[in-house]
Parts: structure tokens; sequence; C-alpha cells
């Protein structure tokens, strides 16, 4: 028997996400049956899709209601096991965050054990897991940035958009980006190389591509949606890709599933507009990223880039003020 503790919902939030919309309960766990694992979870990934199972509205990730938890990635050491494939001391990778530790057989939680041991632990939720996987299938499969061209990245300085902003760089593109903060603008150039880089709290976004782009970018790739995808409809050159990977500033909205205003713009400017998303991926496409993803760490400098919070009871507080204020990089909860 062991005790774990758990993040529930207490009520489902209209508008922003607090912190009191979560309670931290405590839980008994059986021991492990015969094809069952026991997990007591090191890391925890705090992910903005998460906030649309908290909306009433229908879409990929399942409505939840108050009592329930949150699922998401996370990476833990197996300290009991009644599976003959999940050895005792094992690493794995499951969908059970928001917990401190489980009993589960691994087909029901997503559990994979972790072969690759030689890096940190985390990585497999950042730079490795989806975040990393994400900007990848943006960057080298959808947009193709290349030398000489232009892109613009939404919400440049967060989890997907931090890495998204290097491997641009590294393609040859020259990297405008956006965050809603001078010090994340200044981290942007100065630590990731972005080009230039914006303050959308302050500068108007159409007066910042006047004097930086006055031509249009050649790409976008868009993490917030919302009025700068609405901006990049028609600020982005005729002929141009959009890659459309989330869209931030909608996720607290009633209606967050709304379309942009500026749609017919896509027609009139030959654009190639493209959705995309990394839990679509084959086992074969997502181990061609990870592998693509640490050649550029150890060839070309790649930076994976965290801001960590430590202790699951203040997993709450994080996640809300992920909407808030946003964070530089992934966001993990060492738990």
């Amino acid at each position: 028997m062991a005790d774990a503790v758990e993040i529930r919902i207490e009520r489902l939030p209209v508008g922003h996400v607090r912190a009191d919309d979560f309670k931290a309960v405590s839980a008994v766990l059986k021991s492990p049956e015969h094809g069952e694992v026991h997990v007591r979870n090191k890391w925890m990934s705090l992910d903005p899709y998460m906030r649309l199972g908290l909306s009433p509205q229908a879409g990929y990730v399942a409505a939840l209601n108050p009592g329930d938890m949150l699922n998401g990635p996370a990476v833990g050491i197996i300290e009991a096991s009644g599976h003959p494939d999940f050895p005792v001391g094992s690493h794995v990778l499951s969908q059970m965050g928001w917990r401190s530790q489980f009993v589960s057989q691994p087909e029901d939680c997503g559990a994979a054990l972790l072969v690759d041991v030689d890096v940190p632990l985390e990585w497999h939720l950042g730079l490795l897991g989806l975040t990393g996987v994400t900007a990848w299938l943006g960057i080298s499969k959808v947009l193709r940035p290349q030398k000489g061209e232009t892109i613009f990245i939404s919400g440049a300085a967060g989890a997907v958009g931090s890495i998204a902003c290097q491997m641009a760089k590294l393609r040859g593109a020259r990297v405008l980006g956006s965050a809603g903060s001078p010090d994340k603008v200044d981290w942007l150039v100065n630590e990731l190389g972005v080009d230039v880089a914006t303050n959308y709290r302050e500068q108007d976004l159409g007066a910042f591509l006047d004097e930086n782009a006055p031509e249009g970018v050649d790409c976008y790739f868009d993490n917030v949606g919302g009025g700068m995808l609405d901006t990049f409809l028609v600020r982005t050159k005729p002929g141009g890709r959009i890659g459309l990977c989330g869209a931030m500033s909608q996720y607290e909205e009633s209606d967050y599933r709304a379309g942009p205003a500026n749609f017919f713009s896509v027609i009139e400017n030959n654009l190639q507009l493209l959705g995309f998303n990394a839990f679509r991926l084959s086992g074969e496409e997502w181990a061609e990223a990870t592998t693509e993803l640490k050649r550029l760490v150890k060839e070309q400098g790649l930076k994976p880039c965290h801001s960590i919070v430590r202790g699951i009871k203040n997993a709450s507080l994080a996640f809300a003020q992920m909407f808030e204020k946003g964070q530089l990089g992934k966001l993990l909860v060492e738990i």
C-alpha cells in the first residue's frame, strides 16, 4: 500500500484558470496485481492543450468534470511490478501526470519504457517529447523555412516556440518572434539568436511588421491563433506558408474553436495553410524526430529550454500562470 497525491478538478473554470480550480487530495494505492505496475512519477508536463479538457465544447481532448484529474505526460520509475516486460527500476513515460504515483496496467495509461537513458529524464517531456517533436514537425515538415526567407513565430518564448526559433535559425532563415514581456524579448534575441522580437503587449504588431518585414513574411508558425493569425493572413507574402500549431489565446474563450476573420485572404494571396498535430505521428515519424533533435543538440548547439516548478502541489498555480504570463521554454513540474 502507498499514499499518492493527486491533483483533482475542484470546479470547471469560467474564463481564466485559477489555482483554486484544483485541489490536492490523498489516495491510497493498492499493490500491483498481475499485469500492473506501480510507478512513482519524477517529472510531469504542463501544456496549454490541457485547458481544452476543462471546456464544455467537444474537441480532441476529452471533456472533464469536477472530481476528475487532468491527464498528461509524465516520467517516473517503476517501484513494483506484476508485468514481465516492465521490471522494477525501469524508467517509464506515461499519460499519468497530475499525480505523484499510480498503479495501472501499462496499456491503460499509455506507458512505454524509456530505453534512451543517455539524456536527462525530463528531456522526454520537453525536447524529445510532444514539445520538441511538435516544433520539429512544424519546421522540418510543414513550413521548411530556407536561407533567405523570413519566418515569424508567435509564442516564441514558449515550449514549442523556443525550439522552433532555434531550428529555423539553424536552417538559415531570418527569424522574427513575439513574446509577452521585455525579459522574454531579450531572452529570445540574446540567448536563442532570434533576429528581431517584439513584445506584443506593448508594440503594435502592424508597426513591427512595417519596420521588419514590410513586404510580408514567407512563413508564419502560429501558436496563438486569434488576432495574430488574422494579421498574418494579410501579412504573409503571396504563396507563403502558414503552419497552424495552436491557438493559446483562444483556449480560455467560450468559443475557442472560432475561426479567423480574414480567411478569404488565403484565396486572394494563394496561401498554403496546414494544421499539424504531433499526436497523429506514427512511431517511425516520432523516432525520426527525436533522432534529428538529438543530432541538432550534439552537432549544432540546439538548446533545451525549461522552466521548472518543484512540488506537485504547486502544479495548479503554475498551470494557471501559464495562461496569464507564460514562462521561458517548456514548463515542467519536478514531483
